[in-house]
């Protein structure tokens, strides 16, 4: 059996990992370098997976849930086996003991010469039964497609991304950028690089689409944290992004009655109390629970984590290979899975490759 691997991040490097150890042969191909987001994963301390599963982990939750949850305890094992030290934080977030991302490569551990970097898939050509990247690397007996998405590629590099799947005749869900900042039309350049710890809610219109307390950073334009990253993912699967606006309690819990604008001193961040000022003590007391933030938009695929779109699940089994062509398997972000901050991507990405590995196995 020969195996052709597209796509050098978490689903495709601990599939590469189980193949070898199986003596199974398989080519990886990858765009750029390997595990470029691994390293990048938990500000380079790795976030790669959690120990707190629950369908809301997930958006297409029956069929990014189902999967996580059969093969959880397989990934922590998968961990151990390769002598993978973790620990868990208090939100149940899944880090490398040596906080260092560098580590889950190292302890991946790959062969060079089955990989190929810096090598761009254009097309996968099935000829006789036997299939051909580019139409001259060949013959593979099956090919699994883990290219991921272009989120946090520069502008450049996101075009042309998903051209190769073209060839496979696959139906998409068109992209979007998720887990990413918002921009808004509000000036906020005077409260640039401000923290503050409060309750973000998402509205469109007068609804309310999904609420969360956490660390919120003001932008010139904008506003992020992993708070404001969550609510992203929400705003990435709504139909119409028509009219949908942020709401911070930036007090939560704490209620107060202002007689000047100097009784803000102590109450909320300096550059805070310099934005709220010179405005009346009534609208000052409602924007403390109720800032309003309108959106026109997100920050582009440059800066999300991740993507919302991809090959749609109607094309694939629960083997994960393509109805059409079972020869053919997909897994990771190049589905039309998303999840929330916390581990969830990688731990569904590392997630298939244990699934994919264990239905080629079977087959050999």
């Amino acid at each position: 059996m020969n195996v052709a691997i597209i796509g050098g991040g978490a689903c495709g490097l601990v599939l590469a990992s189980l193949l070898e150890k199986a003596k199974i042969n398989y080519t990886l191909f990858e765009k750029s370098i390997c595990g470029r987001k691994i390293l990048a994963s938990g500000n380079g301390k790795a976030n790669i997976g959690n120990i707190k599963i629950t369908p809301s982990c997930y958006h297409h939750k029956a069929f990014a849930y189902d999967l996580v949850k059969n093969y959880h305890s397989q990934l922590l094992a998968y961990f151990k086996k390769i002598n993978l030290y973790t620990k868990v934080d208090e939100e149940g977030r899944i880090y490398p003991l040596t906080e260092s991302s560098q580590t889950v490569l190292d302890c991946i551990g790959m062969t060079k010469t089955h990989i190929i970097e810096n090598f761009i898939v254009t097309s996968i050509t099935k000829i006789q039964n036997k299939y051909y990247v580019n139409e001259v690397r060949g013959p593979f007996d099956y090919v699994v497609c883990t290219t991921g998405s272009f989120a946090s590629f520069i502008k450049k590099k996101q075009a042309n991304f998903y051209d190769y799947l073209i060839s496979m005749d696959v139906q998409m869900t068109p992209p979007f950028p998720s887990l990413v900042g918002f921009r808004t039309s509000l000036p906020l350049r005077p409260l640039a690089g401000v923290r503050v710890k409060c309750i973000a809610t998402l509205f469109q219109e007068e609804k309310k689409i999904y609420q969360e307390a956490g660390e919120i950073i003001f932008k010139s334009d904008g506003i992020s944290g992993i708070c404001i990253l969550n609510l992203s993912s929400y705003y990435a699967h709504l139909k119409s992004k028509k009219n949908c606006y942020l709401a911070l309690d930036l007090i939560p819990g704490i209620d107060v009655s202002l007689a000047h604008s100097k009784d803000l001193i102590g109450l909320v961040h300096p550059k805070l109390v310099d934005y709220l000022k010179d405005k009346k003590i009534k609208e000052i007391q409602k924007m403390l629970h109720q800032f309003i933030l309108p959106i026109i938009g997100t920050y582009d695929y440059e800066f999300a984590q991740v993507v919302c779109g991809g090959v749609c699940l109607e094309e694939v089994n629960d083997r994960l290979q393509l109805k059409k062509d079972n020869h053919l398997f997909l897994g990771g972000e190049v589905l039309d899975v998303d999840g929330v901050c916390g581990g969830y991507n990688l731990m569904f990405a590392f997630c298939c490759a244990l699934k994919i590995g264990e239905e080629l196995c079977a087959i050999k």
